[in-house]
């Protein structure tokens, strides 16, 4: 008998694609077993390894390294997935587990959409490098894309960090995603660098926060609040404080 693992894979910008869906992965390697279990081989599913929202450039996947743990371990015998991609898109890395690893630990791997079976086929074909090649080649040429695409946005004038930084707000205006200020919170940013400016020591403004009970910048982004919970008290970090000051020569004065 067979410990199969079945491993599904799908990265953000695929998110939508119907064929790519974790389900439907799943639902081609159940169907492909039962097509082989019916053909007299014995196989049971040990476990399903799903990582959703994971590059194939990258192996540091929690769903892919338990699967490679239990086919180290022993606790797997094979390994069915959709394509050669799903298992990573780096050429060299990827062929590394196909043709070195999974033979070592006795691995049967099933690529199922690429007609790939390692039981009747042989690891480091033409075939499969060409296919590892092409995923490799895919998965960079989608990243030259969204640099672009980010390049041009930056262009036009949109902003395209994920957060604003304290003192400022994204607003959406003419098409564009634009970094404004913020005038409570850089009411905050001006008064720190002014008391600095007027001899303070960052732990003395510090202290002063404290005592106005003015929220840090991370507990404002997370609470939304200006001012502080008297049950959960944070403290400003003094390199918090240095930025500001550092910056102050590109605020406008009022």
């Amino acid at each position: 008998m067979q410990q199969v693992g079945i491993y599904a894979r799908i990265s953000v910008e695929h998110g939508n694609e119907k064929d790519n869906s974790i389900e439907n992965q799943i639902l081609l390697a159940r169907t492909w077993m039962q097509r082989h279990s019916q053909q007299g081989t014995e196989l049971e599913e040990y476990r399903c390894y799903i990582d959703q929202g994971y590059s194939g450039t990258g192996f540091t996947r929690p769903g892919f390294l338990q699967m490679i743990k239990d086919a180290e371990e022993h606790r797997i015998q094979c390994i069915v997935c959709k394509d050669y991609s799903r298992l990573g898109r780096d050429y060299l890395k990827t062929g590394e587990y196909i043709e070195k690893l999974f033979p070592l630990w006795g691995i049967r791997l099933v690529c199922i959409s690429d007609g790939y079976d390692s039981l009747t086929g042989l690891p480091g074909s033409l075939e499969g490098s060409m296919r590892n090649l092409m995923n490799e080649w895919y998965a960079k040429d989608i990243g030259r894309k969204v640099h672009l695409v980010k390049q041009q946005k930056k262009k036009e004038g949109n902003y395209l960090g994920s957060v604003a930084p304290y003192g400022y707000e994204i607003i959406w205006q003419n098409g564009k995603r634009l970094l404004i200020e913020e005038k409570k919170t850089m009411a905050v940013v001006r008064w720190i660098c002014k008391r600095k400016q007027q001899g303070h020591s960052l732990e003395e403004i510090q202290v002063q926060l404290q005592e106005r009970g003015i929220n840090p910048p991370g507990e404002y982004r997370k609470s939304g609040e200006m001012f502080q919970n008297p049950d959960k008290v944070k403290k400003w970090d003094t390199s918090t404080l240095r930025h500001f000051i550092a910056h102050q020569r590109g605020l406008p004065h009022g």
